[in-house]
């Protein structure tokens, strides 16, 4: 009823195909993972980035309020920001202000240095503004 197999008459390719196939999906797969770690790293660094550029801007802001203060009489000082605040933590923001005469005009330069740091990854960003009062 059944034909007679013996290991000499059986012929193919079926444990040949079936290693050839679980190799390469091991290596699609390996592929795919480093793909997606190197993404996930690429993400994180971009938020660490994007948190440098904020305490740049928000330590530049804070300085021009200073510069021309509401209440009071302002100054070009320079100043360090640490930010504690939820988004900036472990985030700083040096300001150097300076202020040149150009036809009797005064000009402030303030150049806003932020930096964030978490863990041994270290992200910097600067700005610059330049205001007349």
């Amino acid at each position: 009823m059944y034909p007679e197999f013996s290991p000499t008459t059986q012929r193919g390719l079926g444990l040949i195909a079936a290693l050839f196939l679980i190799v390469v999906v091991a290596l699609l797969v390996a592929g795919i993972l480093s793909l997606v770690r190197t993404s996930g790293q690429s993400f994180a660094q971009n938020v660490k980035a994007q948190r440098a550029l904020m305490a740049a801007e928000s330590g530049a802001q804070l300085s021009l309020n200073r510069l021309y203060a509401p209440l009071g009489v302002g100054g070009c000082n320079n100043t360090t920001w640490n930010f504690t605040q939820p988004g900036l933590e472990n985030c700083v923001a040096v300001v150097t202000c300076s202020a040149e005469n150009v036809s009797s005009d005064i000009y402030y330069t303030l150049e806003s240095h932020g930096h964030c740091e978490s863990g041994s990854e270290i992200a910097e960003r600067r700005v610059i503004l330049r205001s007349k009062p």
